[in-house]
């Protein structure tokens, strides 16, 4: 009898979102169906995290190392395709878990889809203009279960009528109980024992905007009475000059390393604030302009429930003050316990349990 088959198909660019959070399913699923052979697709360039989680992926470039690396729109369409094709042909999957593109980046998937597995589309809130396109819900009809992120009632996500729909909420790569104790996340990441610290991260790296951020937030905060925890983020190809108050740090999945840091200044992508929100870091979050995800709306919807600052504009004087209000011990226990209850569990669990009921 064959075992048991699943693949993961996650396009990932400039971060990291969508693969870590068809990792935090895998790993979860793994626990269940520890027969079933675990298979990951991606275009990420930090595919590495896979092989770390322990699995296997078989890489493509990402739409944005086609454009650096001279790469032509339709030969890089023509090996899409074409490796979409074989692979699916050739692991032969009971089960495709996608995430984010319901037809592929490039509608590479609308033929397999029809092909004899059972397809999963992992749905986060996404732009009206983008969930709600005609090929968006025509390919969502081809899926057997959909699977969203979110509470119920929390955001709109347009599901096609009749098809079978699970609300898990937030799905994080680590439960608060996985990760280390503080003074040993410390110890691991080279950070002062008993300094106030700052952690600061946007995003995956690769983005000049977020790059030019990140300068902007090391500058506002020298000085601070902070000593800060800068994130190397996997895609970063600058250089994060070394400094007394400052250190480079490094570790995949960081929500294990949450509980070494006072507080956070992160960009406002959906993984990383879930990740802030379960793990209870009183956080600073900076809205980026994204195709698909409408980070301004979460942000603002966290500072609304109390639960994180928004910073619209970014500038020193303004990250300064918003910094110095984390750094109260009163409001930033205040954010603290508000950030806990915004994420309370980890929908991953579901989410694995509902792929393992297609198993045979």
């Amino acid at each position: 009898m064959r075992y048991p088959r699943i693949l993961f198909y996650a396009v990932d660019g400039l971060g990291l979102g969508h693969v870590t959070r068809l990792l935090a399913i895998a790993r979860k699923l793994r626990g269940i169906r520890p027969d079933a052979e675990i298979l990951f697709f991606t275009s990420s360039e930090a595919e590495d995290v896979i092989f770390r989680e322990g699995f296997a992926a078989v890489k493509v470039p990402s739409k944005t190392l086609r454009s650096q690396a001279r790469i032509r729109p339709a030969t890089y369409a023509r090996v899409l395709h074409t490796l979409t094709l074989n692979l699916m042909a050739a692991f032969h999957p009971h089960v495709l878990v996608v995430d984010t593109f319901a037809a592929g980046c490039l509608q590479e998937l609308l033929p397999v889809l029809r092909w004899d597995s059972k397809n999963v589309f992992v749905f986060r809130v996404q732009r009206p203009e983008v969930s709600r396109a005609p090929l968006m819900q025509s390919a969502l009809q081809l899926y057997d279960l959909v699977i969203v992120p979110h509470t119920p009632g929390e955001v709109d996500v347009p599901v096609p009528e009749g098809c079978d729909t699970l609300w898990t909420g937030p799905i994080l790569i680590r439960d608060r109980d996985e990760a280390f104790s503080r003074e040993r996340a410390r110890q691991l990441l080279g950070l002062p024992a008993d300094a106030k610290v700052v952690y600061i991260s946007f995003g995956g790296g690769g983005d000049a905007d977020m790059d030019a951020a990140l300068a902007l937030s090391l500058d506002a905060l020298a000085g601070a009475g902070a000593h800060l925890a800068v994130a190397e983020a996997p895609l970063y190809r600058g250089q994060i000059l070394r400094r007394e108050d400052m250190t480079a740090v490094a570790h995949y999945p960081m929500a294990e390393m949450y509980q070494a840091f006072d507080a956070a200044v992160s960009a406002a992508g959906y993984n990383s604030t879930m990740e802030l929100m379960h793990h209870g870091i009183p956080s600073v979050l900076v809205p980026f302009p994204r195709q698909v995800d409408d980070q301004l709306e979460r942000a603002r919807a966290l500072a609304k429930a109390g639960a994180a600052y928004c910073l619209e504009t970014l500038s020193a004087d303004n990250l300064r003050q918003a910094v110095a209000q984390l750094l109260d011990e009163g409001r930033a226990a205040e954010l603290a316990q508000a950030a806990s209850r915004q994420v309370p569990t980890n929908g991953a669990v579901r989410a694995a349990e509902a792929i393992s009921e297609l198993l045979p």
